[in-house]
């Protein structure tokens, strides 16, 4: 288990470098104002909640598959809250900038949740 979330874990850092390099390309050719300056924070924040939850799936799945579906519901839930959670928070601090956050927050989450369900994927078809 272990070496199956090393893995996974230099392959997303690989992953965010990749992402925040494409998203400082793309701040070259769109208006400073619909970028968000908390790019580098979301970065960090998809990087430690990703591989918190997929070491946590990797756990539950080593336990029993019936734990592991009811797991991999419990932390859809759960990150979806603390995310929610993340973007009123970031509304009420920071009203200007919402726009073009929620928007970047909508882009990492698409991409780091694919990533997190193909990298399960990949690990429970491993352990058959």
């Amino acid at each position: 288990m272990k070496l199956a979330f090393n893995i996974f874990v230099k392959k997303l850092v690989i992953f965010t470098l990749l992402i925040g390099l494409i998203a400082f390309i793309v701040g070259f050719f769109i208006p400073k104002q619909f970028m968000t300056p908390s790019i580098p924070y979301l970065l960090i924040f998809f990087f430690a909640v990703t591989a918190f939850t997929f070491y946590l799936a990797l756990n539950a799945f080593r336990q029993k598959t019936s734990r592991f579906a009811n797991f991999f519901m419990i932390s859809v839930f759960a990150k979806l809250l603390l995310y929610v959670s993340i973007i009123i928070i970031y509304a009420f601090i920071n009203t200007s900038d919402i726009i073009s956050f929620i928007i970047t927050f909508f882009i990492f989450y698409i991409l780091f949740t694919s990533f997190e369900t193909f990298a399960i994927i990949k690990a429970q078809k491993a352990n058959r």
